[in-house]
């Protein structure tokens, strides 16, 4: 035990986990805190837990060869279980997250801790994202069709449905095409020495996603600020038009080599 309640999970960040900032790709931070809810689960001796929504912030780096550890509790907020990711050797915080669970789960109230610091919505919402009419948003320009693909077995958890890794796999992919969309391409990043960076994001889940499901992921502008880009996805089932699941991005743009964020170009301000 520790001053966060228990210890989830204690891993490595290996080379190929890093994207072209070379820190740990978003995608595996959501593996690392859905390694952690079941863990959590197991743990305390009660049914898996399952999350409806999840909320991050990503507080600080990981760079290829750290070592996070992960330890989770149940917070002062029905149904709600926090995660703090750490840097076990420098002992800086990493990410949080919080997870909302499925209505109905049975969670342990013997033991219940204070909301962890730093781990309040800040850029983005705390409720649930709600499903929109995404042919409008690409009517009006501020939106796009960003990625297309078809959900693989390997990509599923033993519930049978999309894992947490690859729910936020395909945010990442998509990420990029907006950034282009918005007139920042990847060319231009690499020309200005920045990378896109996402401080704080969330996904609510509306439906199940089972192998061989075509997955259409729309994403469009929310908000823009001097040096803060927020925008949203919602993923839909190509097939049937069902929507699947929704997010929510806080992201910015960051020097390579200060590592501190820089002011948004005008070039998206046209955009917008």
């Amino acid at each position: 035990m520790t001053a966060f309640g228990i210890e989830t999970h204690r891993s490595f960040v290996n080379t190929w986990e890093c994207d072209l900032n070379n820190h740990l790709n978003v995608q595996f931070y959501w593996k690392r805190f859905g390694d952690a809810l079941q863990i959590y689960s197991q743990a305390s001796g009660q049914e898996q837990l399952r999350w409806t929504d999840r909320h991050v912030r990503y507080h600080g780096e990981l760079s290829n060869a750290s070592d996070p550890i992960i330890h989770s509790a149940q917070v002062d907020d029905p149904g709600t279980i926090a995660h703090v990711m750490t840097n076990s050797v420098t002992g800086e915080l990493s990410a949080t997250a919080v997870d909302r669970c499925a209505s109905g789960s049975v969670i342990n109230t013997d033991l219940v801790f204070d909301f962890p610091e730093g781990a309040h919505p800040r850029s983005l919402p705390a409720d649930t994202l709600l499903p929109i009419d995404t042919e409008q948003v690409i009517k009006n320009g501020t939106g796009l069709i960003s990625h297309l693909s078809v959900v693989m077995p390997n990509e599923c958890d033993l519930s049978g449905s999309l894992s947490d890794q690859h729910h936020i796999a395909r945010f990442s992919d998509a990420a990029s095409h907006f950034w282009h969309h918005m007139g920042v391409s990847t060319a231009w990043m690499g020309e200005n020495g920045c990378g896109s960076v996402a401080v704080e994001m969330k996904a609510t889940r509306h439906n199940p996603v089972p192998a061989g499901t075509i997955v259409q992921v729309v994403t469009w502008l929310d908000q823009i600020s001097s040096k803060v880009l927020t925008f949203r996805h919602q993923v839909s089932d190509l097939t049937t038009g069902q929507p699947l699941y929704s997010g929510a991005v806080a992201a910015l743009l960051m020097d390579l080599t200060t590592r501190r964020a820089v002011k948004l170009p005008e070039v998206i301000s046209d955009r917008v």
